[in-house]
Order: C-alpha cells, then structure tokens, then sequence
C-alpha cells in the first residue's frame, strides 16, 4: 500500500496507517463490556468494598475526593488487568492476529484499541464509588469535584498504560492462570491509590516515582501542575514501551514464526 488515501477531488491525501483498526479495536473492546454485566460490576466491587473497609476505621466519616479517586483507582487497576488479559486472549482465540500482523500498522493499533477501550470502561468504577461512598459516608463539603473527574480520568488511562505490559506478555507467551497473581496488590502499593506516597517505606517511595498513577493521586490530594505534567509524559513514556514490545514481538514473528495465536 502507498499510505495514500484519494478523496473525493481526486487528489491523494496521507493515510494514518492502522488509525481505523485502532478504533475498530477499541469500538470491539467497549462492545464485549456492553455485553457482560459482569464486566461493569467487577469495575465496582472491589473499589466500593475496600472503600468501605479502609473509610469506616477513619474518624472523619464523610467521603473526600482523594478517597474517592483513590478508591475508584483500585476497582479501575483490577479491572484494567483482567479486561487486558481476556481481550487479548479473544484476539489469540478469534485468529485475528496474523491478519493484523500483516496490515499496515500491524499489531500495534489493536493493542492501544483494545487498552484505550478498557481504559475507558473502567471509568464506570469513577461515578460508581463516589455513588456508593456518598450514600455511606456523606461528602465532604470541601469535596474538589474537578480534581475527582480529571484526576479519575487521567488515572484510568495512566493505568492501561502501565498494564499494556501485561498485554504485550500475553501476546508473546502461553497463558498461565497464575500469570496475574499479586499484580493488583503490587501496582496498588506502589501507585499510592489509598494513603499517600509519602507514608510508604522509603524504597518504595523512590519506586513509586516511576509509576505515574502515584503522581496523579499526588495531585489528586493538593499537589501542583508539575504532578500532571509528570504523570502526562509517564503516561506517554510507558504507552512507548508498550508499541516497543509489541514491535519487538511483530519482528519475531515474522523472523521466528514465533506462534501468537497458540
């Protein structure tokens, strides 16, 4: 293909090469959530009854908005995780990653669909805590509701980029049921979604600095713009390491003929 598009007066436009398939990718994701009432409801379980377990031993009983985006971030990561894990088995099982393989963009355009998609759908845990904390605990009238909103959607993609790692090794080896075990309690630990970073042991502060989720909750609870504009380009930066990997898989695919869908 020429990476050109013709429009309709007949002149040659450039083409983004796997644009459509990243939105086909996505539009697939967000369409098998739709379809599983499951799917919203694990995005909203475990948030709520944590939430519930670390807010009712607190003395002020009236939820804040750090505890709600944190709490809305543990049901968002436990979501993420498995949502990445079962669609990128789907892709293995439907037999559609040679065939995306061999389009123009190849793999990497399903993998950001399929991850900007969960993301996405785990947005339903934002609204979904802050609903089940106000009806327990009441709302704080100092809530910031701004930080809530941008803080819980910057969180939710900041996390997909970070799991996309996990997707590219489900792509590249067989699946284990143990594959994801203590994922969730580790990337909740470092990404201080409950207590700030500044209460974790010293060595897991420095390692919490390489997660951006830790400076959006840093932000979240009062910090400056320098905590978005880091937890952006972390954003950015693993998102990078995500379109590496799955390069790196596409040449040894086709140098290898490592199997991807076994």
């Amino acid at each position: 293909m020429s990476g050109l598009t013709t429009d309709r007066t007949g002149l040659e436009q450039p083409r983004l090469p796997g644009a459509s398939t990243l939105l086909r990718s996505l539009a697939d994701q967000l369409r098998m959530h739709a379809s599983s009432p499951m799917a919203v409801f694990s995005a909203l379980a475990m948030p709520c009854v944590f939430a519930f377990v670390v807010h009712s031993s607190a003395s002020d009983r009236n939820a804040t908005s750090d505890l709600a985006v944190g709490s809305a971030g543990v049901g968002m990561l436990d979501s993420i995780i498995v949502l990445v894990v079962i669609s990128l088995l789907g892709e293995k099982q439907w037999k559609t990653l040679y065939a995306a393989l061999g389009s123009p963009g190849g793999l990497v355009p399903v993998v950001l669909g399929r991850l900007a998609g969960t993301a996405v759908q785990s947005l339903t845990a934002l609204p979904g805590t802050l609903v089940i904390l106000a009806l327990l605990f009441g709302v704080d009238g100092g809530f910031d509701w701004a930080r809530w909103l941008a803080g819980g959607v910057l969180l939710a993609f900041s996390t997909a980029s970070v799991v996309g790692l996990l997707g590219f090794a489900v792509l590249r080896y067989p699946y284990s049921a143990g594959m994801t075990n203590g994922l969730t309690g580790l990337v909740m630990a470092l990404s201080a979604l409950i207590v700030p970073q500044s209460a974790l042991p010293g060595p897991v502060q420095k390692l919490a600095l390489v997660l951006p989720q830790s400076h959006v909750m840093a932000w979240v609870r009062g910090g400056g713009t320098a905590e978005v504009l880091w937890a952006a380009a972390l954003t950015v930066v693993f998102s990078g390491l995500v379109v590496l990997a799955v390069r790196r898989l596409e040449n040894m695919a086709r140098r290898q003929a490592l199997p991807l869908e076994a």
